[in-house]
């Protein structure tokens, strides 16, 4: 695919005055002689080659034969960012398998969540930059359990298009402190409970009193302080606190 800031190689056989190598606009758009302007962003290879040896046969040459390469790729850049070893921009051909990306920085740092966000951009003109997690809404936005992908998957949601920013996630983690036995940082998991929460960090202590424990959350970018049910589910960076007893 050609994109804007790419340099494509044209070549017209036997006709050496119309060989050029042109950048394309950040509009998609480059001049040919005898043509004019050209709209190429979207375009493949063949079907830009298709275009201009239309045009050419039309009335300027006879059966021309036409040969492009992209010789500079500058839209074929993706950002990866999170819990890879070597986060950062890279530049791909085409559509590129999401674990081929991530063996080439590296390989997943050992707090990955083992999930990614894809926000793959609606136009053309945020493909040069990366996209944040707050712009994700007004872009595509694509989640993969990285669990259940392997390099022969072939669903079109496990490959890359360049453009796409790709956020691998940090293993989602909980707090515990307070009158527990084993105060500390724990790892998340789905339908986990208050009460299975503070088992894992030992339980309480002989002075701590588990039913009177809260939670902090942060909702809406502010901290809250929940009082929870023991059997409540328990979300991820939750910090739960148990207090000393009345007693």
């Amino acid at each position: 695919m050609i994109g804007p800031g790419d340099v494509i190689s044209i070549q017209v056989w036997d006709h050496g005055d119309l060989n050029r190598n042109v950048e394309v606009s950040q509009e998609g758009d480059f001049t040919f002689p005898l043509i004019g302007k050209i709209h190429t962003s979207g375009l493949s290879v063949f079907e830009l080659e298709k275009i201009i040896t239309d045009k050419l046969n039309s009335g300027y040459l006879i059966s021309p034969q036409v040969t492009i390469t992209i010789s500079e790729f500058k839209n074929q850049e993706v950002f990866l960012f999170g819990a890879v070893k070597k986060p950062g921009s890279y530049v791909i051909k085409g559509k590129t398998h999401i674990l081929k990306l991530t063996t080439d920085a590296g390989g997943f740092e050992d707090e990955s969540g083992m999930s990614a966000t894809v926000i793959r951009p609606k136009s053309p003109l945020l493909k040069n930059k990366p996209i944040t997690l707050e712009q994700a809404k007004e872009n595509e936005m694509i989640t993969i359990d990285l669990n259940q992908v392997t390099i022969s998957s072939t669903d079109d949601k496990f490959y890359i298009l360049p453009g796409d920013s790709i956020y691998i996630n940090k293993m989602a983690r909980f707090f515990v402190t307070g009158e527990v036995k084993k105060p500390g940082i724990y790892n998340w998991e789905k339908d986990l409970t208050i009460r299975e929460a503070i088992s894992i960090a030992g339980g309480a202590t002989p002075r701590g009193s588990e039913e009177r424990a809260w939670i902090v959350r942060r909702q809406d970018n502010e901290e809250k302080q929940i009082t929870p049910d023991m059997g409540d589910i328990v979300l991820p960076d939750d910090i739960i606190t148990v207090p000393k007893s009345y007693f």
